[in-house]
Parts: C-alpha cells; sequence; structure tokens
C-alpha cells in the first residue's frame, strides 16, 4: 500500500550528508559532488532518465564508506588501474539488493575506474566531480584555483578520466558562477525540476530503512545489529499493543532508522569501549536530533515516523533529549520507542558489560517509569514480555 510521498532526491541526500556532517573536511561532499556531476552531465547533453540515474548515484557514491578514517584515506588516493577500491565494492554490495537503488549499484561500483573505452558515462562523470571537490582547497577562493587545478584533469585526460568528461568540465569551469554556487553550497541540483517524486509503499521504505541500519551499525564493532533488533523487539511490542498490521510495520521502519543519526557522531566515540565522559555524552546526544531532521525530510507525512523513531531518548517529564519534549508531546508510539529503546539496552551485550537478567531490568525499567521518564502501562507490557524479547534479541546478538 502507498505509505507516503517521497522525493528521492531529498531523501537520498539526507541519508547521504549525515555521514559528511561529522568532519569538516567532508562537509556536504556528496552535495558538492552531485553539484559537480549535474553540471558536467547538462554540459554533456544527458537525457532526463539519465539526469535522474546521475543524481542519485552521486548522492550514493560513498555510501560503502564505513568509518572516517577510510575517508580521510581515499581523499589522498588516487587508486590504481584495475583495482577496485573496498568503499566502490560495499557500497556495490549495499545497494544490489534494494529494489529502488539496484539499478544504481554498478555506477557506485565503478566511480573511481580509470578511463577506458568500455567505462560508461555516468560512473566516468562521478569519478571526475569526485576528484574535483578533493582537490579543490575549501580555505581558498576558487576562482582562484581554476588554471591549477584544469592543468591536473588535462594531463590525466584519456588515462585516468573520461576525455569527454574533462572536456566539459574545461568548459563547465570557466564559467564563474560554477565555482562560485560550489562554494557558497548553492547546489543547482535541488531545485524542483530536478527532484524525482514518487510514492513509497511500505516495503519500499522498509528496504531503505533496512539500508541505512546495516550502514549504521556499521559503524561500529560493537553495535552489531543493534538496529535490526531494535527493530524486531518495536514491531513484537508494536504488535502486542494492538496497533494495526500496517502500524506494526511502521513501528518496525522506526526502530531500524531510529539511530541514523549516528551517521554524525565522531567514531571514536561510537567505538568507545567503555562508558563515555561527560563531554562524549554531549557529542552523543546529538545523534537523535539528526535522525529527527533526517527521517522528516523523506517527504510529506514522513514527519510523524521521525517523532516516532528519534524521540526515544525523550522522557515524560521533560528531562529526555535532544527537544526537552514532555508527556503531552509524546504519543503512544514515541513512548513505545523509549521503552524499546531502553529495554533493548539492558538485554543486549554491551563493550563495558554482559547483558543483564530480565529481572534485573525489569527493576530499572520499573525506576525509569517512578523517576517519570518512560510510561507505566507500556513498561508493565514489556516486562510481562522480557523473556520472549531476551530471546527475540539473542537472535541478533
Amino acid at each position: 500500500m502507498p505509505i507516503l510521498e517521497a522525493d528521492l532526491t531529498s531523501t537520498v541526500r539526507s541519508f547521504a550528508r549525515a555521514g559528511d556532517i561529522n568532519n569538516l573536511s567532508f562537509m556536504d561532499h556528496a552535495d558538492r559532488v552531485t553539484h559537480i556531476a549535474f553540471h558536467l552531465g547538462k554540459e554533456l547533453g544527458l537525457k532526463e532518465d539519465q539526469f535522474s540515474e546521475l543524481i542519485l548515484s552521486a548522492l550514493l557514491h560513498d555510501i560503502g564508506i564505513v568509518t572516517n578514517d577510510e575517508q580521510l584515506m581515499l581523499a589522498d588516493l588516487e587508486p590504481k588501474r584495475g583495482v577496485v577500491s573496498a568503499h566502490c565494492r560495499r557500497g556495490w554490495q549495499l545497494l544490489k539488493p534494494v529494489g529502488l537503488f539496484a539499478s544504481l549499484a554498478q555506477n557506485v561500483l565503478e566511480h573511481h575506474d580509470y578511463y577506458s573505452p568500455e567505462l560508461r558515462i555516468i560512473p566516468a562523470i562521478i569519478h571526475v566531480a569526485d576528484r574535483v571537490d578533493i582537490i579543490v582547497d575549501k580555505q581558498r577562493y576558487y576562482l582562484w584555483q581554476v588554471d591549477d587545478l584544469l592543468s591536473y584533469f588535462s594531463a590525466k585526460r584519456g588515462t585516468v578520466f573520461h576525455p569527454d568528461v574533462i572536456d566539459a568540465l574545461e568548459r563547465v569551469a570557466r564559467i564563474p558562477g560554477f565555482w562560485l554556487d560550489l562554494q557558497h553550497r548553492n547546489y543547482q541540483f535541488t531545485n524542483g525540476h530536478y527532484s524525482f517524486k514518487r510514492t513509497l509503499t511500505i516495503s519500499e521504505l522498509e528496504e531503505i530503512a533496512c539500508l541505512m541500519a546495516m550502514i549504521v551499525d556499521a559503524k561500529s564493532p560493537f553495535t552489531g545489529a543493534h538496529s535490526q533488533g531494535v527493530a524486531a523487539v518495536a514491531e513484537f511490542a508494536a504488535d502486542a499493543v494492538g496497533m494495526s498490521p500496517e502500524e506494526v510495520r511502521m513501528m518496525k521502519v522506526a526502530g531500524l532508522l531510529h539511530d541514523i543519526g549516528k551517521l554524525a557522531v565522531p567514531d571514536e566515540i561510537l567505538m568507545h569501549p567503555s562508558g563515555l565522559n561527560r563531554k562524549q555524552k554531549a557529542v552523543m546526544q546529538q545523534h537523535p536530533y539528526h535522525s529527527f531532521h533526517l527521517i522528516k525530510d523523506i517527504g510529506p507525512g514522513a514527519e510523524k515516523l521521525a517523532g516516532w523513531a528519534a524521540f526515544h531518548h525523550e522522557r515524560l517529564n521533560g528531562t529526555g533529549y535532544p527537544f526537552g519534549l514532555t508527556a503531552s508531546e509524546l504519543d503512544q508510539k514515541a513512548r513505545l520507542m523509549a521503552v524499546v529503546d531502553i529495554t533493548q539496552s539492558l538485554l543486549e551485550d554491551r563493550p563495558y558489560r554482559p547483558a543483564m537478567p530480565t529481572d534485573r531490568a525489569a527493576a530499572i525499567l520499573r525506576n525509569n517509569v517512578q523517576a517519570g521518564h518512560i510510561d507505566q502501562e507500556l513498561t508493565e507490557l514489556f516486562i510481562g514480555h522480557l523473556d520472549e524479547i531476551a530471546a527475540l534479541l539473542r537472535r541478533y546478538s
């Protein structure tokens, strides 16, 4: 069944940007590469359907990057001819099973390939666009760099880079507005004419959510299948409280997406092997804020889903984060996700402690109720099913 009208450009752009937030050196890298690719594609006379493929592929080109260290390493890397970078192959593997994005997987796989007559034009464009963004010095006025940049690409024309794309770059690079838009974040591909809107079904939305959950959980060796586990518990609990089948599936999607904002948290905090100190906790507190804004940008109707997913650290007495919401602002689904998240954290292994026994988890859950943090009725329902929930979570450990 159709669930919401989604702008795929906006959806993919939001998720792609999440991984760029935690390092200022790569801020907006996906957007910037797409801006450059858009102008090159326009200069090369791509057709409308090719533009759709180019823009979505450019936004997703680095989806296979797992850690910030890998991102930094790639910034200094010019891959060798015939060698497929690990992040290209990983991106291909992530996208291939996703119906909406399967047709883009090959572009992601090939986006660092050296020129050959067989190289298709879309990955060739993305390769050039990616290198332009890496080479440009973000601290200097862009128009002062044009000649040096063109000299670099001209020397590699027909060997590393597709000659037609370099010809297009030489024409585009002589237009000051191209660089000024890039420097001042006026990305032309974001205007309405180049947005790709379609109605998503719950199944398609769940596919995208599963993809993002895998990426989030892969960021740290300690998280394993955490998002999958939260989604399974949310689905179980939603059914137990009598939600409709459609609501149950949406709660599963919310569970899959609840930690998407962790893509904006530095790796050293995500991978910290013990409890966080005060400053580290403050940094971690941004993740549900980013989750909310990333999910609501999927399209009209997504704001409720964003709340169900992202309000899992809010508390009924207003002491939660990041928005300090109170009981009157938290509906049943948001309250349910808060109990899901706490229950999951108690019953799963953490790097600094093993999973808790269910009797201890029940005591902590009741303490949270008494403190005014979580819903009493929903909590007692969870406590009545803790053995089943623990068994369910063991599948994801």
